[in-house]
C-alpha cells in the first residue's frame, strides 16, 4: 500500500512538472522568436566584413578578425575600461546609499508611503529627459549648480568639459535617479524578514551592529543578490544619459562600450560587423560577471549558514 502511494505521488509530481512546462511553453516560444534571430544575426555579422558605407564590397567572411582587431584597438579597450568604472562606481554607491535609506525608512518611517513616493520620483523620469535637464543644470554659464557654488563662495566647475568631472557627473546623475530602485527592493526585503531572530538577539543583548551584520544581512542576502544583478545588467546598458550629457567626451574619457559601438557601427564609420563583435564581447563579459557574482553569493550564503 505504501509503495503504491509513493508511486502515485511520484506520478503526480511528474504530471505537475509537465503541466508547468506546457504553461511556460508559449512564453518561451515567443521569447525565443524575439531573442534568437537578432542574436544569431549579430554572430553572422561579427564573422563577416559588412560596411554600411560601402555596400558594393559585399559581405566577405573574415572569421575572428573583428575580435582580434577589438583587442588591438586602444579606443575599444578604453571604452570597456570606462564602462567598468561607471558601472562599478554607480552600483556600489547606489547599493550603499539604498541600504542606508531603506534601513532608516524601515526603522523610523515604516508607514510613511509619502516618503517612498518622493524617493522614487526620479526613477519615473525618462533617461533622455534626465540627461537633458542635468546637462542644462551643469552648464558652466547658465547652470544652477555653478550658480549655487558661486553663491556659496566656491569656484565654478566645468563639469562636462573636464574628463574627471564629466565621469563624476554621469555617476552622480545615475545615482540620483536609480538609488530608489535599490531602496524599493531592500524595503520589500525588510518587510519579509522574520521577527523571531531579532527578538532572540534582543533578549541575548546583542548590539545593533551585531544584529545588522549577523542577522539582517544574511537574511536579506537573496534580495541583495537580486537587486545587484538587476542593477548591474541595467547599468551595463547605460546609453541615454552618457550620450545626452557628454557624447562620450571630452575626447573618449566617458565613451562606454555602447557609445563606442554606436559610433563605430552607425554614426561615424558604418563598420557594423566590428560593432557587432564589440557587442558580443560585451555580452560575454556580462554573462561571466553575473555568473561569478552568483557563484560568490552562493558561497557567501553557505558560509553564513
Amino acid at each position: 500500500m505504501l509503495v503504491a502511494d509513493e508511486e502515485e505521488g511520484h506520478c503526480m509530481r511528474l504530471n505537475l512538472g509537465e503541466s508547468y512546462w506546457l504553461m511556460l511553453l508559449p512564453a518561451l516560444i515567443v521569447l525565443a522568436a524575439i531573442t534568437f534571430p537578432p542574436f544569431f544575426y549579430s554572430i553572422y555579422l561579427s564573422v563577416h566584413d559588412v560596411d554600411l558605407t560601402k555596400p558594393y564590397l559585399g559581405r566577405p567572411f573574415v572569421g575572428v578578425n573583428n575580435f582580434i582587431t577589438l583587442f588591438q584597438d586602444s579606443r575599444a579597450l578604453n571604452s570597456f575600461l570606462n564602462t567598468g568604472i561607471l558601472v562599478g562606481s554607480m552600483v556600489a554607491i547606489e547599493f550603499v546609499l539604498g541600504l542606508l535609506i531603506a534601513l532608516l525608512i524601515d526603522t523610523y518611517f515604516p508607514k510613511a508611503t509619502w516618503l517612498i513616493t518622493l524617493i522614487i520620483i526620479p526613477m519615473t523620469f525618462p533617461r533622455v529627459v534626465v540627461g537633458l535637464v542635468w546637462r542644462i543644470m551643469l552648464n558652466p554659464l547658465i547652470g544652477v549648480v555653478n550658480y549655487l557654488l558661486q553663491f556659496l563662495g566656491l569656484g565654478a566647475v566645468d563639469w562636462l568639459a573636464d574628463p574627471t568631472m564629466a565621469m563624476v557627473s554621469i555617476i552622480a546623475v545615475d545615482v540620483w535617479q536609480w538609488t530608489a530602485f535599490i531602496v524599493l527592493l531592500l524595503l520589500a526585503g525588510f518587510q519579509t524578514l522574520p521577527k523571531e531572530p531579532f527578538d532572540a538577539a534582543k533578549v541575548d543583548g546583542a548590539s545593533g551592529m551585531d544584529v545588522f551584520r549577523y542577522i539582517t544581512i544574511p537574511l536579506l542576502q537573496p534580495v541583495i543578490v537580486v537587486a545587484l544583478v538587476f542593477r548591474v545588467i541595467d547599468a551595463l546598458r547605460t546609453f541615454d544619459i552618457v550620450y545626452i550629457m557628454t557624447r562620450g567626451g571630452p575626447g573618449t574619457s566617458t565613451e562606454t562600450v555602447d557609445i563606442f559601438a554606436y559610433y563605430i557601427g552607425i554614426s561615424e564609420a558604418g563598420r557594423i560587423s566590428y560593432a557587432a563583435a564589440v557587442s558580443l564581447v560585451m555580452l560575454f563579459v556580462t554573462i561571466v560577471l553575473i555568473t561569478i557574482f552568483l557563484r560568490f553569493s552562493e558561497q557567501w550564503q553557505e558560509e553564513m549558514y
